[in-house]
């Protein structure tokens, strides 16, 4: 009986653990194959999401501009003069703050075509009066501006003069309705305005115009370390924050629609955007041409994909483009290049400027 009861042989223990290799080999493929599918999956997902998500951010304010600044005399002033205790803007001898162009859509375009475009919005917070008063007259030792009416205007609303050699934004510290007079004057409270009209201009007289801002929103959407990021905060701080706002976007583009008759068998004006580009206006006749901005956003999907032979990657090879052309923050052309590794998605929009389109006449 014992000669009868032999254990396993060499043999059969070696192939009962090739078997056990082979299935642990087999299991192992299919768990990587499953979680690269679900990695892919994620990561479409995810730059989906991060695209459409930056494109709405951008495209909810750009909606928005122009609001309350759409008065034909406004629009041609080119750089802002404002003031934050103790420094003036850059565009006053001697200033030091950032020049801020009244602009409803600014598109700021880098000379490298590997910088992305950086996009400024300004509009309005104030619906009380949204059509500009007439000065009568201005006083600047007393900060005092005689207008023909006061109605809507309110303590704490920044205010902008229209005249000949510019735009100033001030802060209104009293509103006199019997004697319509606005007081601009300078303190704590109202670190916008400087003593005695400082080194603004002063020669804002009788038919110039002033509108009030209330409490103005300008906003920079920009890129930097693969996010979109907004700085704003300028009028009320003197100083921009910036916050991040979406990752994964690494390239933004935009033009304006201008209503300008170039092309063929149109005529200005006449409400039909005739073409796209990125020249900014510099006139209030040709801020009136523009009527749209198409706006175009880069999302990068996370996921590194090696290259499927060689050393150089080749899960992108030709540069990402947009009706506007091609994205340039993303190096496609060199062959070594990591941002060739990665997939992307584009996403664009155009966005009719509806407070210019339906501007006062």
């Amino acid at each position: 009986m014992r000669l009868r009861q032999s254990g396993m042989s060499l043999v059969e223990v070696m192939v009962a653990v090739m078997i056990g290799l082979i299935g642990i080999l087999i299991i192992t493929q299919a768990y990587l194959v499953n979680d690269n599918f679900n990695r892919s999956t994620l990561g479409e997902g995810g730059a989906q999401t991060n695209g459409l998500i930056a494109l709405y951010t951008v495209e909810r304010d750009t909606r928005m501009s122009g609001y309350g600044l759409n008065s034909s005399g406004a629009l041609g002033c080119g750089n802002i003069y404002w003031y934050y205790d103790p420094d003036y803007s850059s565009n006053v001898s001697g200033g030091t703050l950032p020049n801020l162009t009244l602009a409803p859509v600014l598109i700021t375009v880098s000379a490298t075509a590997s910088v992305p475009d950086q996009i400024t919005v300004m509009y309005s917070r104030s619906a009380d009066r949204m059509m500009p008063t007439t000065i009568a007259s201005f006083n600047a030792s007393a900060s005092e501006v005689n207008v023909d009416g006061v109605d809507g205007f309110s303590v704490g609303d920044l205010v902008l003069m229209v005249g000949p050699t510019g735009c100033t934004m001030g802060k209104i510290t009293q509103v006199q309705p019997g004697p319509q007079k606005l007081q601009l004057n300078p303190g704590v409270s109202a670190p916008q305005n400087p003593p005695a009209w400082g080194s603004f201009p002063t020669n804002y007289a009788t038919g110039d115009s002033m509108l009030d801002l209330g409490d103005p929103i300008v906003r920079t959407y920009l890129i930097g370390n693969g996010k979109l990021r907004v700085a704003e905060g300028w009028f009320s701080t003197g100083a921009a924050t910036t916050t991040d706002l979406v990752d994964g976007i690494v390239d933004m583009r935009a033009t304006y629609g201008k209503d300008d008759g170039s092309a063929a068998g149109s005529t200005a004006n006449d409400g039909i955007v005739d073409t796209y580009n990125n020249v900014t206006p510099t006139t209030s006749a040709e801020w009136l041409q523009v009527l749209s901005v198409r706006i175009g956003v880069l999302a990068r999907i996370g996921n590194y994909e090696k290259p499927s032979s060689g050393t150089d990657c080749d899960a992108t090879t030709v540069a990402p483009s947009w009706s506007g052309g091609t994205f340039g923050a993303v190096d496609i052309a060199t062959a070594t290049s990591q941002d060739r590794c990665y997939r992307y998605r584009v996403f664009e929009t155009t966005v009719p400027l509806r407070n210019l389109i339906w501007r006062p006449s």
